[in-house]
């Protein structure tokens, strides 16, 4: 059976096997850990400035950056929790104090005629 691959894949393919063996080597070098740690790192201090001045952009212009919308989002969270805790402890006393448990009724809906 003929090799029906296309010729940039053969070429690819030739291309990796030859380089193979050399690009493993060197992958697996106590120097290329050493560089890709260093370039992790320049990586990391690149995007905490860029998030720094994208940050101090849109405050300047008065419009929430995304760590705004974090810290709100856990307030939000945290509140939730709140409210869920005191919901329970209030169901307990209700059930406590009557002996039944409580079912709050949802309002009712108005829809237009």
């Amino acid at each position: 059976m003929a090799d029906e691959r296309p010729v940039w894949r053969k070429l690819f393919d030739t291309a990796e096997r030859a380089a193979a063996p050399h690009l493993e080597g060197l992958v697996k070098s106590e120097g290329f850990a050493d560089v890709a740690t260093v370039v992790m790192r320049l990586q990391s201090a690149a995007n905490r400035g860029a998030e720094r001045a994208m940050r101090r952009a849109l405050h300047f212009w008065n419009l929430p950056a995304g760590s705004d919308v974090k810290r709100v989002s856990e307030q939000i969270a945290s509140l939730e929790r709140r409210v869920r805790e005191i919901s329970k402890r209030l169901e307990e006393l209700t059930e406590a104090t009557h002996g039944q448990r409580s079912h709050p009724q949802r309002p009712r809906r108005s829809h237009p005629a």
